[in-house]
């Protein structure tokens, strides 16, 4: 049965796109079919993080009903399938966001998770993908601002029936100035799943195009995507995480 798993945050900026990218990377290693679509229809990025910018057909296409969601599927070379949005300011004539969940219908049946990547705010946009959805996982930073919007997010997918996965803490810098995670889990009332360290080696994936599982899948930020992964798909993982450091440099030596 296909899982339709909202990707949300209610704050723009938090790391919502990365999270989708890698955990859909890592649903698929771990065997999932696995679809990540980008339903940010007016600033979609999603095609960014995994290689693929430009496309003939896009989510906007769908929405428009010029196409069917299979025609603007592409198969990343790990076996993820990609569902981008369009990039042209074009794309966002005569587009209805409230038209998606009909869209997922369609994708529903064959894949195990369709991911959907939702637009930042509480727009229609992001309610409509919300709504949409069978489960939300938020994504939040540690600071204030940002799980008071996730918070937002949790009220707006309760009053719609919508499941809460867990949450995901990302961008944690581990200072004295951050709310820690028991803290999170007071304020927004769910589990936090994993704290994802705001780590260079993330930038570097960025800008190489590729979810860190694919640029680094040893890295400890990997791993911890990874532990999300067999979290949701309900599967028994040890992640290996270690901090970076002298130490942690001398083990991957000896590894």
């Amino acid at each position: 049965m296909t899982r339709l798993i909202c990707v949300s945050s209610g704050k723009g900026g938090v790391g919502k796109t990365t999270v989708t990218s890698n955990l859909g990377a890592a649903l698929t290693h771990f065997g999932a079919d696995t679809v990540v679509l980008d339903a940010n229809l007016t600033n979609p990025n999603l095609g960014f993080h995994i290689g693929i910018p430009l496309y003939p057909k896009t989510l906007h296409d769908v929405l428009k009903g010029d196409a069917h969601i299979t025609e603007a599927m592409y198969i990343h070379d790990s076996g993820l399938r990609v569902v981008p949005a369009g990039l042209s300011v074009e794309d966002l004539k005569d587009t209805s966001p409230e038209n998606l969940s009909d869209v997922l219908l369609d994708a529903v049946g064959e894949p195990d998770f369709v991911l959907i990547d939702s637009a930042a705010g509480l727009g229609n946009e992001s309610v409509n993908a919300i709504e949409a959805s069978d489960e939300v996982l938020i994504v939040t930073n540690p600071n204030l601002p940002a799980v008071t919007d996730a918070l937002k997010t949790v009220n707006i997918a309760e009053e719609a029936g919508t499941d809460i996965t867990g949450v995901v803490l990302n961008k944690v810098r581990n200072n004295d100035a951050e709310l820690n995670q028991e803290e999170v889990e007071s304020m927004i009332g769910y589990e936090v799943l994993m704290h994802i360290p705001d780590h260079q080696k993330v930038d570097e994936a960025l800008a190489a195009k590729k979810p860190i599982i694919h640029h680094d899948p040893d890295h400890h930020v990997s791993e911890r995507f990874k532990k999300v992964a067999a979290d949701v798909h309900g599967l028994d993982y040890e992640p290996r995480i270690r901090e970076d450091g002298f130490l942690g440099k001398i083990l991957d030596r000896f590894r």
